[in-house]
């Protein structure tokens, strides 16, 4: 039953990511959950809700205990959870406190007033890894991109760049995903225990 599971996981992660310098790259959402869990990474989502307005660069925030850095050359801005460039043409640039092993993110480009419009992504990780896409309509995952290290490897930033010149780089949420702490993974542990318990009883 093991075997058989294990293959079916190789096989969908085949069939829906690419390997990039060693990174698993992925326009899958439930892909990337599923390798993110089966690694045992702890990933966190930013939504960027508690931004609104215009924000000169650098813009902080933390998620899932990581602290994020945002810079774009003439400040960012945000509307309706969607965080944005403020100047159309520029690239928008993430770096993370400590290197995450996953990172992922809903990134496409908007007209002045936050529309979604066709653009070519190319996306640059800090170890040189690119991902170029056309990017379309900000769905939800429709333009979901993710990048999971299975081998200890990791991402410090991802720099945003986008095309026409027109466009704004725009970002709907973001994910990063770590190792637990081990004091974090000694509490899972315990609370997956417990939970066998109950269920015996």
């Amino acid at each position: 039953m093991k075997t058989f599971a294990a293959a079916a996981f190789a096989a969908t992660v085949l069939s829906a990511s690419t390997s990039y310098a060693g990174l698993i790259v992925t326009p899958s959402k439930p892909v990337f959950d599923s390798i993110a869990a089966n690694l045992a990474l702890q990933v966190s989502e930013e939504t960027f809700g508690s931004y609104d307005g215009f924000a000169a660069s650098p813009v902080t925030g933390t998620v899932g205990g990581v602290t994020w850095t945002a810079f774009a050359s003439g400040g960012l801005f945000t509307q309706d959870g969607v965080f944005s460039t403020n100047n159309p043409g520029t690239a928008i640039q993430f770096t993370f406190s400590e290197p995450v092993n996953a990172l992922a993110g809903t990134f496409f480009a908007t007209a002045i007033d936050f529309t979604p419009v066709p653009a070519i992504l190319v996306a640059t990780l800090s170890d040189g890894t690119t991902w170029a896409n056309l990017t379309g309509s900000a769905e939800p995952y429709g333009n979901f991109v993710g990048f999971i290290s299975p081998n200890g490897a990791t991402i410090s930033s991802i720099t945003l760049n986008f095309s026409p010149s027109t466009a704004y780089a725009s970002v709907g949420s973001l994910w990063v995903g770590v190792v637990p702490a081990p004091g974090s993974v000694a509490l899972l542990g315990a609370a997956a225990l417990i939970g066998g318990r109950r269920r015996r009883n």
